[in-house]
């Protein structure tokens, strides 16, 4: 059911609306920085808002008092007090810490939750699509629940998505909107123009506008650009200095060590609340792309959109919506106006081929999660469970969109995870295709377009890398830390490694440090090895099925037999009866077996 409701001439943000509160459902709010989460905050319910982005939560925390910011580092003990003793409980929760937060508190009748900034919940799923399905589920147990946005989820997605169905949709009207202007740029490069709007601001080419008879300079810039590397090569590149730039990436210990690596004074920013000094260049990522408020007198706003990554495309219905409200200001003359740079024709052509492959790999994998959950030997189950956290961990749903879930204790479908597929190819390929499909794009999503796109190639290269930690080497290190776990009185080292990269501990466990550095660390090799290993499992599992206890066979038989499975799995290999014992541990004696005509032969009983 589809509601549109028209906002009252008067009203500028949702504060100012005398009666109205955030519905149960769906709500679209139309605009941006329309004051909703203010709303959440400032009303007399006991509210939880859930947040995509931890900067985003500290960025409304450093705006109001009284709040209560959950994430990580915050303790249930800390998250109690404050349910004891908050007269109107008001709390800031990062999508996962709600399971955590949902089971402290008691009585959930009188509150409501508040998923801000929901689209991420459909964005984020190509690499934590398990949080957003855990959030979705744990939020069915509050009775009023508000999904919070300026720009929804899409239809063709949402309807596909279970946790949506029969609930209201709410679509605010607002009178008179000023649309923002692009002004669009298409390079062979993006990144590398990036440069050329730090090496003009550093010889004092400013963007500049007529504003009120004066000409008004944009002495300040904010450029979105989804990837810390290539931010840092940029700083680099350019020679800025601690003092020029701020840089608003997502706050983890290799993203502080990858800043520290520039040099004495990098660190890691925050965006500058309202009245703080603004420095001249502010680079951002995804992590700032929705919610925050940036309250500059005069910065221009960049975006870059490079279409050869999945992470580094620019979906324009929902991030550039978002990234196109976030300076605040009205007296910010260059507020209503985004530079907006990227590449196209880059993709895959064939999108019916390519979703007619999602399908098949979507129908796959609800039989294999049918096949596993129908198991019922234990140790079977348990190896299968294990197999499956481990493909989570290191191919995540390249092959296979099953996945094991604790909760229900089942294996499931991951429907986020196929969703995003098809996301990430609309977004990536089919949107950037062409000029014509861009310029609609925009208009559609509410932007002022010039008709005329310019074309840029800037040549300047990035002629500096800012060393990462290469797979080899993060690995090794962590060999060397589990080896010395057991003789270490006090070794916390490779826990914090694992917590930053899961896979580590996944290729350990599986191969062990012998077999890891005879295989050079590297990750291929791993990854292959891997498969190898998890392949043997499943031979153990259709082995142990066939080959089932008490059953008595000729080794003629057992030859067969194995030839079948090994040839179901594609090896090729002959049968070995003796191999069942040595090489898949299935116990088993040798007898005799007297056949129909009186006579007797070889065989085996499995024991």
């Amino acid at each position: 059911m589809r509601t549109v409701i028209k906002v009252p001439v008067n009203v500028n943000y949702l504060t100012e609306w005398k009666g109205f509160e955030l519905p149960c459902g769906v709500l679209n709010k139309g605009v941006t920085a329309c004051g909703a989460t203010t709303l959440a905050i400032e009303d007399e319910n006991k509210t939880v808002i859930c947040s995509p982005r931890i900067n985003l939560i500290m960025n409304k925390c450093q705006q109001h008092n009284g709040v209560l910011a959950v994430h990580g580092d915050v303790t249930n003990a800390e998250i109690e007090d404050y349910l004891r003793n908050a007269a109107k409980p008001k709390i800031l929760a990062t999508y996962d810490s709600m399971p955590r937060l949902e089971r402290l508190i008691a009585d959930k009748r009188d509150w409501r939750v508040v998923v801000d900034e929901y689209q991420y919940l459909l964005i984020d799923s190509s690499f934590k699509s398990e949080t957003e399905m855990r959030l979705l589920d744990t939020i069915r147990k509050f009775p009023y629940v508000t999904y919070l946005s300026a720009t929804p989820i899409a239809d063709k997605y949402m309807l596909q998505m279970d946790w949506f169905k029969d609930i209201p949709y709410i679509a605010l009207e607002w009178n008179d909107c000023e649309k923002i202007k692009v002004n669009r740029v298409v390079s062979k490069c993006p990144v590398n123009n990036a440069i050329e709007i730090v090496r003009n601001y550093q010889k004092g080419i400013f963007p500049s506008v007529e504003a009120d008879g004066n000409i008004v300079e944009s002495k300040e810039c904010v450029i979105f650009l989804n990837s810390v590397n290539n931010i840092l090569n940029i700083i680099k590149h350019t020679n800025l200095q601690p003092n020029e730039v701020n840089i608003i990436v997502a706050s983890s210990s290799e993203n502080e060590t990858l800043i520290k690596k520039l040099g004495k004074g990098f660190e890691l920013g925050r965006i500058p609340l309202k009245g703080e000094e603004h420095k001249m260049f502010t680079f951002c990522t995804s992590t700032a792309f929705a919610g925050c408020d940036f309250y500059s007198t005069c910065a221009s706003t960049f975006v870059i959109s490079d279409n050869k990554r999945v992470n580094t495309s620019i979906d324009i219905a929902t991030e550039l919506r978002q990234i196109a409200g976030r300076q605040r200001l009205a007296t910010n003359p260059f507020r209503r106006t985004i530079t907006f740079i990227y590449n196209m024709d880059i993709g895959e052509k064939n999108e019916k081929a390519y979703k007619a492959f999602l399908l098949d790999k979507l129908h796959k994998s609800e039989k294999n999660a049918a096949y596993k959950n129908g198991t019922n030997d234990c140790d079977v189950r348990a190896d299968l469970i294990k197999e499956a956290i481990a493909l989570q961990k290191v191919n995540k749903y390249s092959d296979s969109y099953v996945w094991y879930d604790f909760v229900k204790d089942r294996f499931s479908i991951n429907k986020m995870a196929y969703l995003n597929d098809l996301f990430a190819y609309d977004v990536q390929k089919e949107n950037y295709q062409n000029s014509l499909i861009v310029k609609r794009q925009l208009e559609e999503s509410g932007f002022s377009v010039d008709s005329q796109e310019v074309q840029s190639d800037y040549k300047e290269q990035l002629d500096c890398i800012i060393k990462k930690e290469s797979f080899a080497d993060r690995m090794k290190r962590y060999c060397e830390c589990r080896k010395s776990r057991d003789s270490a009185k006090f070794c916390f080292a490779d826990k914090i490694i694992e917590r930053q990269n899961e896979d580590l501990a996944v290729y350990y466990d599986a191969l062990g440090y012998d077999r890891i550095k005879a295989l050079g660390y590297k990750e291929c090799s791993l990854k292959n090895e891997l498969q190898k290993k998890n392949v043997t499992v499943k031979l153990l599992e259709e082995f142990r099925r066939v080959f089932s206890v008490g059953a008595k066979m000729l080794v003629t038989t057992i030859k067969a037999k194995m030839d079948m499975v090994y040839s179901k799995y594609g090896i090729r290999q002959a049968g070995v009866a003796s191999h069942l014992a040595k090489k898949y541990g299935i116990r088993m004696k040798a007898i005799k077996i007297t056949l129909d005509d009186g006579s007797r032969k070889g065989g085996y009983e499995f024991i």
